[in-house]
């Protein structure tokens, strides 16, 4: 029987972000009618705007402002729901908003945009203070808002999106044109990862090194080497970054 082949750990790297753009954004009430990421899972006129002016090679941080959960990541996955941010709603995340400010954002944040309507930006820009204390936005960030019909506010969220400079690391791109980053939402190309799936809580967590990170078909994705695969042909696989965290462990 030959020998087992060896797969080797690269050097862990320090985590950074891609981008130093961020949209936080109000959630809508049209919805799709099944569980989704978050960033699917709305259809408002502000998604569909989202959509037609992102760039692949410019696409900033986005952190949803959801009426029922709070801030939360745009690539969480969700169930539709019914709720709207009265300003009795709004009122008790102000007082109780660290508890609705999300677990995981990005840090190092230069440029911020606040889109959606008055109670959600009310929420917004309470939030901001707390989220420049986490480290995630910088205390001289520049952080504007939306504001007038929702005409005008679809207008400003395009032009933030346009005017987002291209990540300055990208390193290359798959062959249908897809841009590869040196780091995205808080991981680095070579950094040691543990995979551990949120939807099979039930498996233990697999040692792993990221190989390439990209926006793949369900958001922010990472192809990985498992370091504990027998087979290093079938060794490396697309994980979703939500599936992932920054590992410790040697292997």
């Amino acid at each position: 029987m030959g020998a087992r082949r060896r797969i080797t750990k690269k050097k862990e790297a320090i985590m950074t972000s891609a981008t130093q753009d961020l949209v936080i954004l109000a959630c809508s009430a049209t919805k799709l009618p099944y569980a989704a990421r978050a960033l699917d899972l709305y259809q408002g006129v502000m998604y569909g705007t989202f959509r037609a002016n992102v760039r692949r090679d410019a696409h900033p941080h986005v952190v949803i402002l959801s009426a029922l959960h709070g801030f939360i990541r745009s690539d969480a996955v969700i169930e539709p729901y019914e709720q709207r941010l009265t300003s009795e709603r709004a009122d008790h995340m102000l007082r109780h908003l660290d508890d609705f400010l999300p677990a995981q954002s990005p840090q190092g944040i230069t440029k911020v945009l606040l889109a959606g309507g008055a109670e959600y930006r009310r929420v917004m820009r309470a939030a901001v203070p707390r989220l420049v204390e986490r480290g995630c936005i910088t205390a001289q960030a520049s952080v504007t808002e939306t504001s007038g019909g929702i005409g005008y506010q679809r207008q400003q969220l395009g032009e933030f999106l346009r005017a987002c400079p291209p990540a300055q690391d990208v390193v290359g791109q798959h062959q249908n044109g897809t841009p590869l980053y040196r780091s995205l939402g808080g991981f680095n190309v070579d950094q040691s990862v543990d995979v551990v799936y949120a939807s099979r809580p039930d498996l233990p967590a697999r040692p792993a090194v990221i190989e390439q990170l990209f926006h793949g078909p369900a958001g922010p994705t990472a192809c990985v080497l498992m370091l504990d695969a027998k087979d290093i042909d079938r060794a490396r696989t697309w994980v979703g970054l939500r599936d992932i965290k920054p590992g410790n462990s040697l292997f």
